[in-house]
């Protein structure tokens, strides 16, 4: 038998190299796996559209970072991120366990080996910005589910976090521009509007969190970051001279479409101030306020609250009077709309004051 030549073994080991080094495509990762420059249900050979249903796509690209063309080394490298770069002027960070990790970003990360963080500050304010997929329809609902976590970051030094209220606010835009916009605060004056927002409690370990929209527009790129009256509104103070610095992973945006949407807070204050007094499972849609029963647990097991009614939450009392700061465990039973299956879902909660 003739043995192959040395260039031609050495070309076809190059090519099983090139076809080997990438797997088969995972159809819902949101990840170009077998290198075909196709993602998911974009590569419609290998993932043919009758999955469609099994799973969504975020109209977000590369929504866990976890596609990159360079590893970070150090902070302000957004670009970093395939797809993505600086929203504006003041520099998102992207963390990565793989390149440069700072030592205020909770881990595990949630979704891979990367994330990404902006600060909140009077007068420096980061933002994730990016063109969607495709575009939000207008009057149409829609729900960004993301996970996010909270520091304070100070110049010289650390200190614990405080549980401090900021506002979450998605930006949208009719067109699709170029960034960074040029700026180091508030997008609003480049036609940027504001499309949803949820009241976040800074927390150290991860968390979900959602905001549900519905614009009044179609609308091709988004912005995410800190309200536009930070500086006014906020309790900035709090953070004795610090920034707040905010962790976020894994950003799926899709259509909402009857489902069962709801939260379920991690922390409450039955302070008496204007934040964060009542604590309960917060329904957008989808479920049958006639089968919802919601329980609270003291440590010992005995049921402190107990409410048949989604509107009606806990104030951190019993028997009238105000319970210690402590964890409660809470219990919620609900049923969607048209379906006869009941959910039990169980967690707890911090009380502080």
């Amino acid at each position: 038998m003739k043995q192959l030549s040395y260039p031609l073994t050495l070309s076809i080991f190059f090519v099983l190299i090139s076809v080997f080094s990438f797997g088969q495509e995972i159809c819902n990762n949101n990840i170009d796996d077998d290198g075909d420059r196709l993602i998911d249900l974009y590569d419609i050979e290998d993932c043919p559209c009758t999955r469609a249903d099994t799973f969504k796509i975020s109209l977000i690209p590369n929504p866990s970072f976890e596609v990159v063309n360079c590893i970070p080394d150090w902070v302000s490298q957004m670009n970093c991120a395939e797809g993505w770069s600086q929203a504006t002027l003041a520099t998102t960070d992207l963390f990565s366990t793989d390149g440069y990790m700072s030592n205020l970003v909770p881990l595990p990360i949630p979704d891979g080996n990367n994330c990404v963080a902006t600060i909140f500050h009077w007068d420096w304010m980061e933002y994730l910005g990016i063109c969607l997929n495709g575009p939000l329809l207008a009057n149409q609902s829609y729900l960004l589910n993301f996970n996010v976590a909270a520091n304070v970051y100070l110049p010289i030094s650390e200190i614990d976090t405080p549980p401090i209220p900021i506002d979450l606010v998605l930006f949208g835009k009719t067109t699709c521009d170029q960034f960074p916009l040029q700026t180091y605060v508030c997008p609003e004056s480049f036609g940027w509007k504001e499309i949803g927002r949820i009241t976040y409690i800074m927390n150290e370990s991860w968390g979900k969190s959602y905001i549900f929209f519905t614009p009044q527009e179609d609308i091709y790129s988004i912005m995410l970051g800190g309200s536009c009256n930070y500086a006014e509104v906020e309790n900035h103070q709090a953070l004795d001279g610090g920034q707040a610095y905010i962790f976020w992973d894994n950003l799926q945006l899709n259509l909402a479409e009857e489902e069962i949407i709801y939260y379920v807070p991690n922390t409450f204050t039955p302070n008496g101030d204007e934040h964060n007094n009542i604590f309960n499972p917060v329904f957008v849609c989808g479920y049958d306020p006639l089968e919802y029963r919601f329980d609270i647990y003291d440590r010992w097991g005995e049921i402190v609250f107990t409410s048949l009614d989604a509107e009606m939450g806990w104030d951190g009392t019993y028997n009238g009077l105000p319970t210690k700061e402590g964890v409660f465990g809470w219990k919620l039973e609900y049923k969607a709309e048209n379906t006869t299956e009941k959910k039990v879902l169980t967690g707890h909660a911090n009380l502080l004051r």
